[in-house]
């Protein structure tokens, strides 16, 4: 769920959201981000106020939003998640958002002591990792053309891993993952899927959810996983 939207770079609220954070959760956290430099610096803030509460954090740097919602829940581990979507945006999941928000307002963050200030553990190959596990459980082949609208964001990096796996050919639009620029809009990537030789459509939302278009179909996944599961038995 978002917890954080500002129009303007603000990094001394995403350090005491990171308070807030390391509060609640008091043990080891996930990180990502996308892929633009203010959401670097925003995950910075944001982790100088988690590690305050003496909480560790899991760094998996750049990686799409569904699929560290996935890599998470198969560590369960709580997730916060900063991306750029018209302003800074963060995404928690496992942690009490109602908690958080109460936290913000009353101040009343853990202060650790120098020696227990929390650790950062870097993991930059979460998502290498994560596609493995899901290649190793799915094989099947899927035919056809895929139009796919990345949506600025990180799961442009799905590509063409995911396609040369399963098969099919992709046309990707909307891949600029380091552009402010917003996206081209829902009505541009239905234009061109309607009037294009393609089998069915993927759109990637910022906030972590996959739309799959097929015959006038469709679907929204909050995860790799069911997306694949739904692929297997539709495609």
């Amino acid at each position: 769920m978002e917890v954080y939207h500002s129009q303007s770079f603000n990094p001394e609220e995403l350090a005491l959201l990171g308070r807030a954070i390391g509060t609640i959760s008091h043990g080891t956290i996930i990180v990502g981000r996308d892929g633009r430099a203010i959401s670097r610096y925003g995950k910075r803030a944001m982790v100088v106020g988690i590690v305050s509460t003496g909480s560790t954090i899991m760094d998996v740097r750049l990686i799409p939003l569904i699929a560290l919602k996935d890599f998470a829940m198969r560590k369960g581990l709580p997730l916060a998640y900063v991306y750029y979507h018209g302003g800074v945006r963060v995404y928690v999941s496992g942690l009490d958002t109602e908690e958080i928000d109460a936290i913000l307002q009353s101040r009343n963050f853990i202060e650790a002591q120098p020696n227990d200030i929390g650790a950062t553990v870097y993991y930059p190959n979460a998502l290498d990792d994560f596609l493995h596990e899901v290649f190793k459980h799915y094989n099947f082949r899927v035919e056809g053309k895929a139009l796919v609208d990345a949506m600025n964001t990180p799961a442009v990096l799905f590509f063409p891993r995911m396609s040369d796996h399963f098969g099919f050919e992709t046309e990707l639009i909307n891949d600029m993952m380091t552009s402010y620029i917003p996206p081209k809009p829902k009505e541009v990537f239905l234009h061109k899927l309607g009037k294009g030789d393609y089998d069915f459509g993927l759109r990637f939302r910022p906030d972590g959810i996959v739309e799959f278009y097929r015959e006038g179909e469709e679907l929204e996944f909050g995860s790799v996983w069911k997306l694949l599961d739904h692929m297997k038995k539709s495609l």
